[in-house]
């Protein structure tokens, strides 16, 4: 079992550090689009070779999206926190400026420090939409660090809010709802500075996988089996479903009213068919648990938890109905001397003969467990279990004749009755294990004891 959990940790550290790799290799990306951006503001004759409209992403997005970069990467090497909440608050200052001047219709002269920009209206100012975004970013990483921290909490609250903005950036350019990613055509979140928000909300992302809210996504049991698991159809399901939509009704000509039926219920059915794949998996998750759980290992009887529950249950149905409750008590015989004298794998491989013997030739609907190292249980309700003793004693005497370096012997202790005449389960079992040292005792002197 330890080395099951162990591996399962060192699975998970291996995925965790393949996140942090892709985490540097994003903030590298988002910090080379700033830095390429920031060249095109500042050196003359630059623009030339960048890409068309490059000069969407104004002067301050791009110095916000380079401290950003490098914020994220500071955290990833633990590298003064002090300096991460610099990096913070010069973010927040940058994009409330641009806040300020919508809010109050000037441009300050601080705007344009960097580079004068003459292409827009409002010279020098990232969209309301960017500065949001970037109020938030800064915010994270002002919380503070410590694994332990409970303003972690907070930390990724703010994270879970910058993944709803850039949700709402890409419904706007999926969709082509301008207004949902900028002001105007000159004013807006361009594709640059979307794509560097992506990776700079993946690296917020990242950050709360390590004792964080989103340290399920990368565990290894059932809760991050289904976090993973329905986390990219609740991304991207209403995306495709409402595109599909939209196309046939572009083809046939759907009405809109028809169209948000059709959204509607097709959602509906996502999430319904989410459910029921995610329960059927739990569900078979909790079998594969529970028999975990309940089975012996060595033998694939019930162990003695499994027996405790079902005996319970056996004995209060026998108090309700005042029936028949009969328990057998196994011992092995001479357990210890084989496994000092032939070998532990001898001993284990009696122990494993001995429950096939018993599966055999008990009843299916009968209780058979292993509860010790070499002793066994069967708990049965119905009468005439004095069949199925000949049977395991002819069982077992075919057994021993096939030349086995071991003899299998058994004794055993038999308590029939009813669950009135007994204070509990374990007065029961009691009972038994003590007729099944009785019988051990006598059978030395070769008398068996019923």
């Amino acid at each position: 079992m330890n080395n099951f959990v162990e591996q399962q940790f060192s699975s998970s550290n291996t995925a965790y550090s393949r996140l942090l790799y892709t985490q540097t290799i994003g903030m590298s990306a988002a910090g080379i689009i700033a830095l390429l951006a920031l060249s095109g503001w500042l050196i003359p004759s630059f623009d030339q070779i960048l890409p068309k409209e490059w000069w969407l992403m104004k002067p301050d997005t791009a110095l916000c999206i380079l401290l950003g970069a490098i914020s994220i990467l500071l955290i990833q090497k633990s590298i003064s926190v002090l300096a991460v909440r610099l990096c913070g608050m010069m973010i927040i200052f940058l994009a409330a400026l641009s806040l300020y001047g919508y809010a109050t219709g000037q441009s300050l002269p601080v705007e344009a420090l960097l580079a004068t920009d003459i292409y827009t209206e409002f010279p020098g100012k990232m969209p309301v939409h960017s500065a949001a975004f970037f109020c938030l970013l800064g915010l994270s990483f002002i919380v503070a660090e410590k694994i332990e921290d409970h303003r972690n909490n907070i930390r990724d609250f703010l994270t879970l809010l910058l993944i709803s903005l850039v949700m709402v950036f890409f419904s706007g350019y999926f969709f082509s709802a301008t207004s949902l990613y900028g002001h105007s055509t000159e004013i807006l979140v361009d594709s640059y500075t979307f794509i560097a928000m992506c990776l700079l909300t993946y690296g917020n992302f990242v950050r709360g996988i390590h004792g964080g809210i989103f340290s399920s996504f990368m565990g290894f049991g059932i809760s991050s089996y289904t976090a993973r698991m329905t986390l990219p159809w609740a991304l991207l399901g209403p995306f495709a479903i409402i595109s599909a939509i939209n196309y046939l009704s572009t083809v046939l000509g759907i009405s809109l009213e028809n169209r948000i039926a059709l959204s509607a219920t097709l959602l509906s059915l996502m999430l319904f068919f989410i459910i029921v794949g995610v329960s059927n998996k739990i569900s078979h998750l909790e079998d594969d648990l529970r028999k975990l759980v309940l089975t012996d290992e060595m033998t694939g009887l019930y162990n003695n938890r499994a027996f405790c529950i079902l005996g319970k249950h056996a004995f209060l149905d026998s108090l309700r109905n005042d029936s028949l409750i009969v328990l057998l008590y196994f011992d092995l015989d001479g357990l210890k001397t084989i496994n000092d004298t032939l070998g532990h794998q001898a001993g284990s491989e009696m122990i494993i003969e001995f429950a096939n013997l018993l599966k055999a030739n008990f009843r299916r609907n009968e209780t058979i467990a292993r509860i010790g190292g070499d002793e066994f249980v069967v708990l049965s309700q119905r009468n005439g279990i004095e069949v199925a003793l000949k049977r395991l004693a002819d069982a077992t005497e075919a057994v021993n004749k096939k030349g086995k370096p071991y003899t299998i012997s058994y004794s055993h202790g038999k308590i029939t009755g009813r669950a009135k005449d007994y204070q509990s389960l374990d007065d029961l079992l009691e009972q038994a294990d003590a007729l099944m040292y009785k019988n051990k005792s006598a059978k030395k002197l070769g008398r068996q004891l019923t």
